[in-house]
Parts: C-alpha cells; sequence; structure tokens
C-alpha cells in the first residue's frame, strides 16, 4: 500500500486489538506525518467481572486505560487522538447496532478520515463483529464522503473461527522498526500480553510480520482487506 492519506481512523473495540492489528502501520503512517486517531469502543475488562470485585474491576480499568495511552504513545499517538467508549466488553450483543452507530457516525464526520481500518467480518469476537458491522453503515459513501475502508487481523481472534475468510489482499512493508515499536507496545499491555508461542507473544507477532512480509515480497509486513477504494 502506497501511503496517500492525510487523516486515517483506527476503530477497534478494546484496548491492543489496534496494536496487534496494524501497530507497525499505524507507527509507519505517524512516521510519514499521517494524522492517525485511534477509536476504541470496548473497555476490555466488565466480561472478567465474574471472577474480580467491583474494585477490582474498576483498578483494572484504570490500568488499562494507562497501558493504552503508554501503548499508543510509543507507537506516536497523542493522547488527544485516543477515543475510549464504554460499550460493554464482550456483549456488544446486549447494544443496538444503532447505539454504536451513533456513538462513531459523530466521530467521523468531525475528523472526516480519508481511510478507516476496523476488525475483520469474521472474526470470532462478538465485539470485532459489531466494530465492523457499525463501519460499514458510518462509513456509507455520500457527497463528498468518501472513506477507503480497510478490515485487520487480529491475532488470538481472527484465526479462531474455521475457515477464517481474512484472505489479504492489501499489504503494508515494514521496517524492523516498525515490527519493534510493535512489540514494545504489545508488552506495554500487561495484562493482555502472553509468553510465548502465545499468537499475543513477541515472538509470534515478529514471525507473523515475517510472513506477511515474504508475501508481499520484503521483510516484515502487516496484511489487510480492502473492502472499499475511492482511487484518484
Amino acid at each position: 500500500m502506497k501511503i496517500k492519506y492525510d487523516k486515517v481512523l483506527c476503530f477497534f473495540a478494546h484496548p491492543d486489538d489496534e496494536t496487534l492489528a496494524m501497530g507497525g502501520t499505524i507507527a509507519k503512517l505517524v512516521e510519514a506525518n499521517v494524522h492517525v486517531k485511534v477509536v476504541i469502543s470496548n473497555t476490555g475488562i466488565a466480561s472478567r467481572r465474574d471472577k474480580l470485585s467491583e474494585e477490582d474491576v474498576a483498578s483494572q480499568l484504570q490500568n488499562l486505560k494507562e497501558d493504552c495511552s503508554k501503548a499508543l504513545c510509543n507507537l506516536g499517538i497523542l493522547h488527544d487522538d485516543i477515543i475510549l467508549g464504554e460499550f460493554s466488553d464482550n456483549e456488544s450483543d446486549k447494544h443496538t447496532l444503532l447505539e454504536l452507530n451513533h456513538w462513531i457516525e459523530p466521530i467521523l464526520d468531525d475528523f472526516m478520515p480519508d481511510a478507516i481500518f476496523t476488525h475483520h467480518r469474521f472474526c470470532t469476537n462478538i465485539d470485532h463483529q459489531y466494530c465492523y458491522n457499525s463501519a460499514v453503515v458510518a462509513t456509507r459513501p455520500g457527497l463528498n464522503f468518501n472513506i477507503d475502508f480497510y478490515t485487520c487481523e487480529v491475532p488470538s481472534s481472527t484465526g479462531y473461527l474455521k475457515p477464517t475468510q481474512f484472505e489479504p489482499n492489501c499489504f503494508v512493508g515494514l521496517e524492523e522498526r516498525h515490527v519493534s515499536a510493535k512489540i514494545k507496545s504489545m508488552n506495554t499491555y500487561k495484562g493482555e500480553a502472553r509468553p510465548y508461542p502465545h499468537p499475543r507473544s513477541g515472538e509470534v507477532l515478529k514471525a507473523l510480520a515475517q510472513v506477511r512480509g515474504s508475501e508481499a515480497g520484503c521483510f516484515f509486513a502487516e496484511a489487510f482487506m480492502l473492502n472499499r477504494l475511492y482511487p484518484l
């Protein structure tokens, strides 16, 4: 993918999804002076409430928000370009899709991105599926409103639902520094990063970047599916 954007919006369900899916690409976009905004709809803690007290949930949620800010800062994202929602974690189906649409649409109208990156349609997690469906609706074409649309793979989620139906047709070539920034940011999420051979380990993230790079004719890459494109 040749970088031709001025503004890119990354729309994901949980803190860490953005780093797993496109941390290297975010770092590369920021490096190229693209204005990147990261929008996250669900908190990522409440699904564990059966094992935690209310105080523990509140504490872990605060820690997660701080980890998210640090992780994205490492990728070059400013604090003002991070938006965190309060939708139920792993319970997006408790909400109507219209609620999520009404939340994301004003953000899109205000930011007016050239492109949006979000979850793959058939990702395992219900929150990921809601993000995709909402993004499709919220970015429907209109007069002077044409947003290129990409979907991402999230290691430890996208590949669990077989067949995955994630067949990348777009690749962002990365330098090793971009991959290193991605791994460093993922390790900032202390409650989400895992040791090797888990898909969220640094070793596997680097290996996946090498595999995607080999598919694209370069050393490292991240892979996407291009759903909608408006060429010049």
